[in-house]
């Protein structure tokens, strides 16, 4: 088993309130209660519920807040679903995290540079967790409220090697209705809309393929991928199908009925990717770190991507 830093272990104390001048302020009882509640991950079942009990993302009003995140600093509002589960749990997606760290240790073992491709970038909660642990970072997101919520971070942080790309990657280039996500879900913002989604008002984002924008940026090797485009996903695998053969990066995505749509067929999945490709079902639940189990393709939901030279990455 990969060991896990004490860094990975810990949510650090640190958390205030921001005032509208920007002035810290502690925090009061109740949201010192929620933050402790997340991190008990002795609680078998209902956590969640019992940290919307306290809190609840969907139904309280605007909130800022700043956190200590893994040696980051992470200002949210807990009125946003993705900055609450920061706040509350320590991290969204806890599990992907350590996962990422895992990976990004291993290959340093073999290269001296990484680079981090983080497709939906969304606010940029992975962005920032990786900036301590790559040596760039290229966060692809084409939606601009987003945009602003990475900058704020990478400002706030000081990090030089983080560079926002303002597009959506897919299998062409063109011009596509995409839908935002809520106000409290940003992270549901799709250009596949299902029913509910779809009476959102769309606006028109540019899209653009994978191999030529890496091209025309003369982007460096890739060596860990991210993918959550809310089942985009086949077109952007589709459209980094160069880089994902030449560079043969590990690569973290989303599957889902979309998605699975998308593809096609199980073998139109696996073709995207290398001949000998190793795959596995990443799970863990809130402030835990991750599982792999084996790949299932009608099952899985995370899924993790090695090309073959990586396979004792599984047997660690």
């Amino acid at each position: 088993m990969i060991a896990e830093s004490s860094e990975m272990r810990a949510v650090k104390e640190r958390a205030v309130s921001i005032g509208s001048g920007g002035e810290q302020k502690e925090l009061p009882l109740r949201l010192k209660l929620l933050r402790w509640a997340g991190r008990q991950t002795w609680i078998p079942i209902g956590q969640d519920r019992i940290l919307r009990y306290i809190w609840n993302p969907g139904e309280e009003h605007q909130f800022p807040f700043e956190v200590d995140f893994f040696g980051m600093r992470y200002r949210g509002d807990l009125s946003r679903f993705l900055d609450w589960s920061v706040f509350a749990y320590g991290a969204y997606t806890y599990s992907e995290l350590t996962l990422l760290d895992a990976l990004a240790r291993e290959i340093r073992k073999k290269r001296d540079r990484i680079t981090f491709f983080d497709v939906g970038a969304n606010v940029g909660h992975h962005t920032l967790f990786m900036a301590s642990r790559v040596d760039a970072v290229f966060c692809f997101e084409p939606y601009a409220p987003l945009q602003g919520l990475i900058r704020e971070k990478v400002t706030l942080n000081r990090l030089e090697h983080i560079r926002i790309i303002p597009f959506a990657l897919g299998d062409r280039e063109e011009e596509l209705a995409y839908y935002p996500g809520s106000t409290v879900n940003s992270g549901t913002g799709t250009f596949l809309p299902d029913e509910e989604e779809a009476r959102r008002h769309p606006v028109r984002l540019k899209v653009r393929k994978g191999d030529i924008l890496c091209k025309e940026l003369n982007l460096p090797r890739l060596d860990i991928l991210k993918v959550d485009v809310e089942g985009f996903e086949p077109k952007v695998f589709r459209g980094l199908a160069e880089r994902i053969a030449s560079d043969r990066p590990a690569i973290l995505t989303e599957l889902t009925g979309p998605s699975r749509t998308g593809f096609g067929s199980e073998k139109e999945f696996r073709k995207s990717f290398w001949e000998g490709a190793v795959f596995a079902r990443v799970t863990g639940r809130n402030g835990c770190r991750f599982n792999l189990k084996p790949f299932t393709y009608g099952e899985a939901g995370e899924v993790l991507i090695l090309p073959p030279e990586m396979g004792d990455f599984l047997q660690a």
